[in-house]
């Protein structure tokens, strides 16, 4: 899917990006997967002193919402690829989260936070 970064003042410049749309079995078994991690963590952290009295609670709290967040999400980027504005390098930059008009990426050489924008 075609998107443009931009950073600043800069001269934006076209990438691509690959999104990966999640069947319902992968993400019930995304969110099973959290879930579970979650519920993990919140049993070992009973052993652990003086946090014992907060984080498992937390932990078996966030699990649910974690899952329910993971089976809702229909698709996510993958990657973008292209040239950063700033550095002008063709890079390949891996990135996650729901798939919105409009987010940030991170060069992986530069360093600078770039803003891609689907394009329709």
């Amino acid at each position: 899917m075609p998107v443009r970064l931009s950073l600043g003042s800069e001269q934006p410049t076209q990438a691509t990006v690959v999104i990966a749309d999640w069947t319902m079995l992968e993400r019930l078994r995304r969110g099973a997967m959290v879930l579970g991690l979650a519920w993990g963590a919140a049993g070992f952290s009973i052993v652990i002193p003086v946090l014992h009295f907060v984080l498992p609670p937390i932990l078996l709290l966030l699990g649910p919402i974690l899952f329910v967040w993971r089976v809702l999400t229909r698709s996510s980027f993958k990657e973008c690829t292209g040239p950063c504005p700033r550095c002008k390098t063709e890079r390949t930059m891996t990135m996650g989260g729901k798939v919105e008009p409009e987010t940030n990426v991170f060069c992986d050489g530069c360093g600078n936070q770039l803003t891609l924008k689907l394009q329709s």
